[in-house]
């Protein structure tokens, strides 16, 4: 999606109340009936599924708006935990209003329809990638979508505002965070990542594609 198309459906959104979330709440779990549409103003959500061996965060990032969405379409009830990364600021209109402005606006219609096929197209490459790679495919793999999304050019740097810790990185591959903590120092040795504590900067997107890759 890109940055024009965003801003069209946040100009939307934006007329709507906001609601905001501590770092680590759980805005929705398994069961609970998503009525609204969400959009986050700010901030950063995951998805994920509880099993007897632990949690599985999905590898779809901005997953707030995408359930809300899905769930807008099929209506039935959500099986996720929506978890607040960090705190987070949220647009939220009633399902009715939405379905009438996409109606009115044929364009943005087409555009979500356009954004939920290619998050789910993407989010089916990926798990292909984080179910067959090794360790640097996976984690590799995992950046590469959170570029997708998250990538912004500053001062000539392909900055990604994410927070990409190896525990999260680690949950979403199904590593352990050892292993994934030796892969993100792999991928700063070579030069293709530099880290901070909320964002990390790609130097070498073609390279971080090559590392997807499960021909390396």
């Amino acid at each position: 999606m890109t940055k024009a198309k965003f801003s069209q459906l946040k100009k939307f959104f934006s007329q709507f109340p906001t609601k905001k979330l501590a770092k680590n709440t759980i805005i929705f779990s398994p069961g609970d009936k998503v009525e609204d549409v969400y959009f986050i103003k700010s901030g950063f959500v995951r998805a994920y599924t509880k099993t007897p061996y632990g949690e599985n965060t999905l590898n779809i990032f901005k997953p707030l708006f995408m359930v809300s969405v899905m769930h807008n379409m099929v209506s039935q009830k959500n099986n996720f935990y929506i978890q607040a990364l960090t705190p987070v600021e949220i647009y939220i209109a009633p399902k009715a209003q939405f379905a009438k402005f996409q109606k009115e606006n044929p364009e943005i219609e087409a555009l979500v329809t356009e954004f939920f096929v290619s998050t789910m197209l993407n989010y089916l490459t990926n798990q292909g990638n984080i179910i067959n790679g090794n360790a640097i495919n996976k984690v590799a793999s995992v950046l590469l979508q959170l570029v997708n999304d998250y990538g912004d050019i500053k001062n000539d740097q392909l900055v990604v505002n994410f927070p990409a810790t190896h525990r999260i990185v680690a949950n979403i591959v199904g590593l352990t965070r050892e292993t994934t903590s030796i892969q993100m120092s792999k991928l700063q040795k070579l030069g293709v990542i530099s880290t901070k504590r909320a964002q990390f900067t790609v130097k070498n997107v073609e390279r971080l594609k090559s590392l997807a890759d499960l021909g390396e």
